[in-house]
């Protein structure tokens, strides 16, 4: 699906868009959104040209066929298959039955659609095949990975000399990274020794990925008696009182915390945890209690990452003429965003809002001296030359093998699209987000969750019955107890809203519906009751203001 240009009229307001931001905008969907073949030239091929453009080659019984021969197939060919075509037919039929983020209601999660330039560079890393784990099996890749390096380094406020990094597996693997960079300078023999009888506990809190309890789970950590799960805010961050007390507990008891777990962008409803307290209360307590080394901050901040190009944008002049309740928005995240130079690493995910194809993640590491606390063996190692194994993080990664796709797309992206071509489609995405929350404010029973935390997910919750302002019906909700009673009354309004989700599923946006978008205040024992919501999260930038219009005319 090729960019079209969208824009209809916008009322007089705060949220009203500029002139000069929409040619802007138009501008580079143009240049690396457009899936333009005379600029990109892998789009030249008609089996990619189509599969773009939505328009099948299959026809209706032939489709039945390859259908039928997907879900049977058990042999491969005995003879080799001599065609002339690029695509094997099966395959190309997969493609064309994958989901569409190019759709422009395609809203669901922190998943976008690739840029042109990104698709390129991944496909140069593919010809060429570098092994980027070892120097002599990727060359000049691995120059390319340190360069890319150094630009976000530079870009999040790391000293760039100091900085390290590499690309691997997905944004999971990064915050594994995290976890093992704490526990391994924490006890740096439990490498060799394990970490049975050791007495410590690691940090997270409630609002976080699955993954930061998944990863615990796989390194073998008691979940029940070293993990703490720490209380998050009704914004959905962290709770700096409870996350004092608890650190406070554990340092007081003679317990080491080796790695404290953080957000910056948290999946459903974008709260990014207050990374400057946090390190500030580690190293008040750490004092105190005379520990020696700080707990190890790592910042999942897979989504979040991409406002760091916000930074050193000047609100004042605004050259992009973004709209004034979008600046206001930039000007409370660029003060968050802020933090993330005091994380000892952190997460990102050039394939969420960096707009590169599966998979681009990137571990950055403050000091890449931390890469020497998960060093192995070097006799491990044996069949690779000891004067070019320092040439790469090779005896301290996880993998045996890390491709280079997600270096060259990343890299290919950030050259192309630059600050201004990143801040332009990121805030395109702000802007559509403030959008919606201000039309949803309009519907009488919808409440918008975490309003304040003004990046692009938009979450929401609708009421069958209002006793008074929506707000006030919300706060009710918020401040009821950790009962069965209670429970019950939240499942009656969730059911409501869940079948108005149901009934409108296939008409105007794809929405996401997520079990637990904000939760009750927590009781006197520490306990709180999820509250399910539904969620719409702007990164896409075909989506336009005529399908948030659209989608929210079915409400009345």
């Amino acid at each position: 699906m090729a960019y079209v240009s969208t824009f209809p009229k916008n009322p007089v307001g705060e949220n009203t868009l500029s002139r000069g931001f929409i040619d802007k905008y138009q501008q580079v969907m143009r240049c690396f959104f457009s899936r333009d073949k005379r600029l990109w030239p892998l789009f030249s091929s008609p089996d990619i040209e189509m599969l773009v453009n939505g328009q099948s080659p299959f026809s209706n019984e032939k489709g039945q066929h390859l259908n039928k021969a997907l879900k049977q197939r058990e042999e491969i060919p005995d003879e080799m298959q001599l065609q002339i075509n690029a695509f094997d037919p099966l395959a190309l039929f997969v493609a064309h039955h994958c989901k569409d983020w190019q759709d422009p209601k395609s809203v669901e999660n922190v998943i976008s659609t690739p840029c042109d330039p990104a698709i390129h560079g991944a496909m140069l890393a593919t010809v060429k095949n570098p092994n980027l784990v070892y120097s002599e099996y990727a060359g000049m890749a691995v120059e390319l990975e340190n360069m890319v390096i150094r630009q976000i380094a530079s870009l999040a406020g790391y000293d760039p000399i100091y900085a390290g990094g590499l690309f691997t597996q997905g944004g999971t693997f990064c915050n594994l990274y995290g976890y093992l960079f704490g526990l391994r300078k924490t006890f740096p023999t439990s490498k060799f020794e394990g970490i049975a009888g050791r007495s410590f506990c690691m940090f997270n809190t409630e609002s976080g990925h699955y993954s930061n309890m998944t990863n615990l789970a796989l390194m073998g950590i008691d979940i029940g008696n070293q993990v703490t799960r720490v209380r998050i805010n009704r914004n959905n961050q962290i709770c700096l009182d409870d996350f004092e007390r608890q650190l406070d507990a554990c340092f007081k008891k003679g317990v080491m915390v080796p790695a404290v777990m953080l957000t910056c962008g948290t999946t459903d409803t974008f709260a990014i945890d207050d990374i400057s307290s946090v390190r500030l209360t580690t190293e008040r307590l750490c004092r105190k209690y005379h520990i020696p080394r700080a707990p190890h901050i790592h910042v999942d901040a897979a989504v979040g990452w991409s406002l760091l190009f916000f930074l050193d944008y000047d609100i004042g002049t605004n050259p992009l003429a973004i709209n004034p309740a979008t600046l206001k928005s930039l000007s409370y995240l660029k003060s968050m965003m802020k933090g993330l130079k005091e994380a000892d690493s952190f997460t990102v995910d050039f394939q969420k809002w960096g707009y590169a194809p599966y998979t681009s993640s990137l571990l950055m590491v403050r000091d890449h001296q931390d890469f020497e606390a998960l060093r192995q063996q070097s006799s491990y190692f044996s069949y690779f030359e000891d004067k070019l194994k320092s040439k790469t993080y090779l005896q301290s990664t996880i993998e045996c093998s890390r491709g280079a796709a997600g270096v060259f797309s990343a890299y290919s992206a950030l050259q192309f699209l630059g600050k201004e071509g990143y801040q332009t489609i990121l805030a395109h995405g702000l802007q559509n987000a403030n959008y919606m929350r201000a039309q949803l404010e309009k519907i009488d029973g919808c409440k918008v969750v975490c309003p304040s935390n003004h990046g692009p997910s938009v979450a929401f919750r609708l009421y069958p019955e209002l006793n008074g302002p929506v707000s006030e019906v919300y706060l009710n909700e918020i401040g009821l107890k950790a009962n069965k009673a209670d429970e019950d009354k939240i499942n009656q309004v969730s059911c409501y809203h869940r079948q108005h989700f149901n009934h409108r599923r296939g008409k105007g946006l794809k929405t996401n519906w997520v079990n637990s978008i904000t939760h009750t205040d927590y009781n006197h024992t520490g306990n709180c009751l999820a509250i399910p919501g539904e969620k719409a999260v702007f990164l896409n930038p075909y989506t336009s203001r005529t399908d948030i219009d659209e989608f929210c005319r079915l409400f009345y």
